[in-house]
């Protein structure tokens, strides 16, 4: 493997310990972030009642929908650069950089008017529990104000996955993660401010991981001239990053507005629905952010591949992806099968029927964590390959037809337990990503058969 002085040339060396070497740095950074919501939520959980567990879980949804954009702009901005490095062009590279900072400079502003104006109506769309209204709008209110050093973080990050650089985001994360978790224990605990003590500390954290990343990017320099000046839109690069990035964020809005949806159907159960599916939602993230940060890695070797014209190479970084994902998400499923309440009872100690809930809900649930092992990293491989769209297309397919209509089925049954309610909403998870699962393997092979024809 060959090291610059920008990072990791990942067109040369050994594929599976090329990938591992660049995916560690990403999976850390995810984990670290992972940590912030795990730590809001032990901390609340702990020390405030379901209600402000709910609260925090049903606004987190909404935060999560910045999520979506970050993710599939940034990765088309990812892959462009990657692209950009493995053609060794200069001039494109200056032009992608210039046009993805504008992109990322709209980006911050509508998101964070849309959430600032429309905060009050989501939180209704997602019939969130009377008790728990007052909490959900003040931690959504306080989290608006870091939306754009999130996004800024996430997007500058997005710069240093295309030069092959994984530590920057690494190193930064982990500065702010010891602060966010610092103020939550501090806020929460001491000055007893529950949810808004969660939400600053995240804020705060936020801002300094975007100062940081903005600082190290200015001091490393790019691997090609840029300044000032060459922020500017340019129409080739522009309508890259969208026709990459934009299927790939319907695809994870919509997947995050399913989530809404189920949310808006357990919040009109009860708040120990609620808080139960909320835990979850917090805690399995973390086996999401690891198997996501392999996907990152992928995406970027293969952009850089194909740009130095190694197909080869970009579909080996696929399978070696998978395989590390899949040690990971039979990891986390056998863990969550055998011993669920070994987690939950961190969260919800002081509610036998929030534990139990919850446990039960991990349960189901977890074999998700070995779905995702394949569909992250496929649709990694595909954004890569700018193939994006085939990404999205699943996911609707998903969602629309199982996803969906299963969770609102079984949130509809009369007369059955809150446990085995939750037992029932959680496999209805996995069952609809079979059918990504199905529609990513007849893609993928279909079109390496076709290169291959072309290529004899």
């Amino acid at each position: 493997m060959i090291k610059t002085r920008h990072g990791l040339d990942l067109t040369e060396g050994r594929i599976s310990t090329l990938l591992l070497r660049f995916a560690t740095p990403f999976m850390l950074a995810n984990l670290i972030t992972g940590l912030y919501g795990i730590v809001g939520m032990l901390v609340v959980a702990r020390y405030t009642d379901p209600a402000t567990i709910a609260g925090v879980a049903t606004g987190t949804q909404i935060m999560n929908l910045t999520f979506s954009f970050m993710f599939g702009l940034g990765t088309g901005g990812t892959v462009l650069i990657g692209r950009c490095i493995g053609e060794r062009n200069e001039e494109n590279g200056t032009k992608a950089t210039g046009s993805y900072l504008i992109i990322s400079a709209i980006l911050i502003i509508f998101l964070t008017s849309f959430i600032g104006i429309f905060r009050e109506p989501l939180l209704d769309m997602l019939k969130t529990p009377p008790v728990a209204r007052a909490s959900a709008s003040r931690y959504v209110m306080i989290c608006t104000l870091g939306v754009p050093f999130n996004i800024g973080y996430g997007m500058l990050s997005a710069i240093f996955r295309g030069m092959g650089n994984s530590n920057v985001p690494s190193i930064v994360v982990g500065i702010s993660c010891a602060v966010n978790i610092t103020l939550s224990f501090t806020l929460v605990i001491v000055a007893g401010l529950a949810e808004a003590g969660v939400a600053i500390a995240t804020v705060t954290a936020q801002f300094i991981s975007f100062v940081l990343i903005a600082v190290l990017l200015y001091r490393k320099k790019l691997p090609f001239p840029f300044g000032a000046k060459d922020i500017r839109p340019e129409k080739k690069p522009m309508s890259f990053i969208i026709t990459v990035g934009i299927p790939i964020v319907l695809q994870e809005l919509l997947i995050t507005i399913s989530f809404m949806i189920l949310t808006n159907r357990v919040n009109s159960i009860s708040v120990e629905a609620s808080a139960s599916v909320g835990i979850v939602a917090r805690t399995f993230v973390l086996a999401f952010v690891l198997i996501n940060g392999l996907g990152s890695a992928v995406s970027a070797m293969t952009a850089q591949n194909l740009g130095a014209g190694k197909r080869d190479r970009a579909m080996a970084s696929l399978r070696w992806g998978i395989l590390y994902a899949l040690i990971i998400g039979v990891s986390v499923f056998a863990f969550c099968v055998t011993s669920p309440e070994t987690l939950t009872e961190i969260f919800s100690a002081n509610d036998e029927v929030v534990m139990k809930g919850a446990a039960s809900y991990l349960r189901a649930y977890s074999f998700e964590a070995v779905m995702v092992a394949f569909i992250f990293c496929m649709n990694a491989y595909l954004g890569g390959c700018g193939k994006s769209k085939v990404a999205m297309i699943h996911s609707i397919l998903s969602v629309v037809i199982l996803r969906v209509p299963l969770g609102v089925l079984v949130t509809g049954i009369q007369g059955i337990g809150l446990n085995t309610m939750l037992t029932y909403l959680g496999i209805s998870g996995p069952i609809a990503s079979v059918l990504s699962l199905v529609v990513c393997i007849v893609y993928i092979t279909r079109q390496e058969r076709r290169y291959a024809t072309l290529a004899a």
